[in-house]
């Protein structure tokens, strides 16, 4: 899996590298998975609950908020109705990997591990050609009219749903992060509100998620 780079112009793509790093983490775990193993079972089923959850949340701002959002402006929103089409795809695909992720924590063995690496690789092909074709054709419009009224008020409205869960999301975000994407949510968000929102509401994501992927796969 190669890395995607871009140039971060909104937290959408800060959003995305996120998701592509999750996407290479479990690809390496259950490579390697040690047949048998529960407890290693368990931390990645943990960790496969938290990534599905913020794919889930992401899709449905964007179609909740942000798109109807753009839709309020004078903004060229053609691209809209083919990534539409592809969130319904990715959804049919996560619910695959959801079901395979499932029989691995019920059954840790090495043929589980393997069928559920082969559904998250095919979730993987789905999701990372509709990251890459959002940024390539909407990005640039969700850009450009970041500032108008309608975005900012769905920004407000994102904002407000990630009540009790912004300090997680926002270690995740920084969990792995290059350089240039952490600068790029320091520009989004402002640096002392990342300090205590990360320090104080990300000890869960630390203790919880960020663990499964420093912990040794054998």
């Amino acid at each position: 899996m190669t890395e995607h780079t871009t140039r971060h112009k909104t937290m959408n793509t800060i959003v995305h590298a996120a998701f592509r790093r999750d996407l290479a983490r479990f690809d390496t775990a259950l490579s390697g998975f040690p047949a048998g193993e529960q407890a290693r079972a368990d931390q990645l089923k943990t960790a496969w609950d938290w990534f599905a959850g913020e794919l889930h949340h992401h899709h449905d701002y964007e179609e909740s908020y942000f798109w109807p959002a753009l839709k309020q402006t004078d903004a060229d929103v053609s691209a809209i109705t083919g990534l539409d089409d592809e969130h319904t795809a990715m959804r049919e695909a996560l619910a695959k990997a959801e079901v395979a992720m499932g029989d691995l924590h019920a059954d840790p063995s090495a043929e589980a591990a393997g069928h559920a690496r082969s559904a998250l690789a095919h979730l993987s092909v789905v999701l990372l050609d509709h990251l890459a074709h959002e940024e390539r054709d909407l990005e640039p419009v969700s850009a450009a009219y970041a500032a108008t009224a309608p975005m900012k008020a769905a920004e407000k409205k994102v904002i407000k749903a990630q009540k009790g869960r912004l300090g997680s999301v926002l270690a995740w975000l920084q969990d792995g992060a290059d350089d240039d994407a952490r600068r790029a949510l320091r520009k989004h968000i402002p640096p002392p509100v990342i300090l205590v929102a990360t320090g104080i509401g990300g000890r869960g994501y630390r203790r919880d998620i960020a663990t499964v992927w420093s912990a040794p796969a054998h």
